[in-house]
This record gives C-alpha cells, structure tokens and sequence, in this order.
C-alpha cells in the first residue's frame, strides 16, 4: 500500500465537491478511499453498453456521497462487489453533471484504478424504526453512534421539549458527544411506539 501511495495526494471524498471546483485534480497524481454504500442494478445505455453506478461515503461525513459510474471491462469486473467494501479510487474522472443534478460522479477507465481494501467494519444502517414501522435504512458510522442524525435529533427534540433547561438552550442541532447524544447511542431510545432496542433485535 506504501507503494501505491508513493508521490499520490490523498484527497478526502466529503471534501471532493469542493476540491474538484477549486483544485486542478485532473493534472496530479490522486485517490480517494470511501465505502461502497450502495449500487445500482447494471443498466444499459442508449449505445448498448451495460453499466452501473456505485454510491460511495467515507463515514466521516454522512451527507456528502459521491457517485461511481462503472463502464465496460470495470463493469464487467467490479460490478459484483459487495456493499461496505472499502475501495481506493485512483484518478478518477469527473463526469458532466446532468442539468438539474449538483452531485459529484466520476468514472474509471480501468479496473485497476479501483483497489479492494477489505470490508468497513463501522459500516451499517441505523437500528431506529421509522413512524409506519419499517426499518429506517440510513446509513451509519457503527462506530459513533448505531441511530442516524435524524432519529436522534428527532429524539433529542422530543426529550428537550419535557425539560426547560434544555429547551432553552436547543438549537436544532443534536448535541456533541459526551451529552444527550452519547446517552441516545448507548442507550437506545422508542420512536413511532417502538424501542430502537426491539428494532436492532430484529433486524
């Protein structure tokens, strides 16, 4: 791995948005590592050609994904590729954005540029249950906390709103770690009238 990284700069995908717009990437040496968190069935295009796109996150930041389209021999090859794989990606390139669309997706021309690291052991979807009773399937960092953001702040704003002290000083956002946040993580908590508890038992 000390050799595949030799002379690369290691860019972070929940920072790729803005370094692919401030940056000149495509005229140095790069990769990014993240998580393959979720995949389409292979499709075909107008031309014929079969291909699939891969949804990826790095599980530092939740809410900036980066899309993988896979085409031709990296199709062929990677497209079998479980979800929580821990991938290296080298010098991707960015595709044009379709009107309408302000996310990132790139592209490989060979299957190489994409590295197998092992499985995410953090990598998993949050145990809450949503209101009509159906497993809420955000994604989350296992090892921070087992419920997504909005569950807990839903939680959080539920339990601030029967106490003065908290209410007073909640500003919308679920607290740092070592407060509420941490309680609901290592606790568990009901939301829609059922326990995250008997949720994450059923799953």
């Amino acid at each position: 791995m000390d050799l595949k990284m030799a002379g690369r700069r290691l860019v972070a995908l929940s920072q790729l948005p803005e370094r692919l717009t401030r940056d000149k990437l495509e005229d140095s040496d790069w990769v990014t590592f993240a998580v393959l968190v979720n995949k389409s069935t292979p499709q075909s295009s107008s031309s014929g050609r079969t291909f699939s796109i891969w949804k990826l996150n790095d599980l530092h930041n939740l809410e900036v994904f980066v899309s993988l389209l896979l085409f031709g021999e990296v199709h062929k090859e990677l497209w079998k590729t479980e979800l929580g794989t821990v991938l290296g990606v080298l010098n991707p390139n960015p595709m044009k954005q379709k009107e309408g669309y302000e996310g990132v997706s790139l592209t490989v021309d060979h299957p190489q540029k994409v590295l197998i690291m092992g499985e995410a052991q953090d990598f998993g979807t949050c145990k809450a249950m949503k209101k009509n009773g159906d497993p809420c399937c955000q994604i989350v960092n296992m090892y921070e906390c087992q419920f997504c953001q909005y569950h807990v702040k839903a939680q959080y704003k539920k339990m601030s709103s029967k106490r003065a002290e908290l209410q007073s000083s909640f500003s919308g956002k679920a607290p740092n770690k070592g407060g509420l946040k941490e309680r609901l993580c290592r606790d568990g908590f009901y939301y829609g009238g059922v326990s995250s508890a008997a949720c994450a038992a059923s799953l």
